[in-house]
């Protein structure tokens, strides 16, 4: 296995969508969308008809849980699978995640480990399958939430963007959904994705693809993104359902 440092940064490299190496990958690589409920945009009364710059400025402010799961692909092969539920709205996210590689990744780089994110702090073990985990190691954080991506806002660029963003509607899950596409430029993430921002200015990286697919209450149901991860093309892709009331997270005993 490897050590826990490298486990917790490949957890940050998959909830945050921001870390990576990210280099512009521009449309090249994407792999075909959701099947689409027409194709293109929606016809009144059709599935999926709700104006979406609406629904995200109409979406409940309140707190909420979801089910989150998190594929990175290196190319085309999948590689980590992150899963676990999580409360948005608050005054940072929490939640439990597990991180495990792929079935198709090698024994000798096989890994996986949990996580419990706090307000303040978060909680990390390792994973070894066979009941004898780690210990559990406390990091603290910069600011509450200052990496987690926040979806909402990278909807909103994207409708920034003009009606060439506007796709259409699409189902998700078997939720109807608008989908939302284009390619995001540096610039546009100085206040709402600081860290990546940090990173593409490093790294010479001017910008990135991604596509959010937005319910009619407001949330992002599902969201991608094509990077470039040590010269080689990048995927994540990240849905989000089972939408409830917060749950209960706490340090670990």
């Amino acid at each position: 296995m490897r050590p826990l440092v490298t486990v917790t940064a490949g957890v940050a490299a998959v909830v945050l969508l921001t870390g990576c190496g990210a280099g512009g990958a521009g449309d090249a690589g994407k792999a075909p969308a959701p099947a689409s409920t027409s194709g293109g945009s929606a016809t009144p009364g059709s599935p999926g008809s709700f104006d979406v710059a609406a629904a995200l400025r109409n979406a409940d402010p309140a707190p909420y849980s979801a089910e989150i799961t998190a594929e990175t692909y290196t190319g085309t092969t999948l590689t980590v699978v992150m899963s676990g539920r999580m409360n948005f709205n608050g005054p940072a996210p929490t939640g439990k995640l597990t991180l495990r590689t792929a079935d198709g990744v090698p024994e000798d780089q096989a890994f996986g480990s949990e996580t419990i994110l706090l307000e303040d702090a978060t909680y990390t073990r390792l994973l070894d399958g066979e009941g004898a985990d780690g210990e559990w190691q406390r990091a603290g954080l910069d600011s509450p939430g200052s990496g987690l991506a926040d979806y909402g806002a990278y909807a909103q660029m994207l409708l920034d963007l003009g009606p060439k963003a506007r796709k259409g509607p699409e189902k998700v899950g078997g939720v109807p959904a608008q989908r939302l596409s284009g390619t995001l430029g540096q610039e546009r993430l100085r206040t709402v994705d600081r860290r990546l921002y940090d990173r593409m200015r490093a790294t010479g990286t001017e910008d990135f693809a991604c596509d959010v697919w937005v319910a009619e209450s407001g949330r992002v149901v599902r969201f991608e993104q094509w990077l470039e991860m040590s010269g080689r093309p990048a995927r994540n892709v990240v849905t989000f359902e089972d939408f409830g009331e917060p749950v209960q997270v706490s340090a670990p005993e």
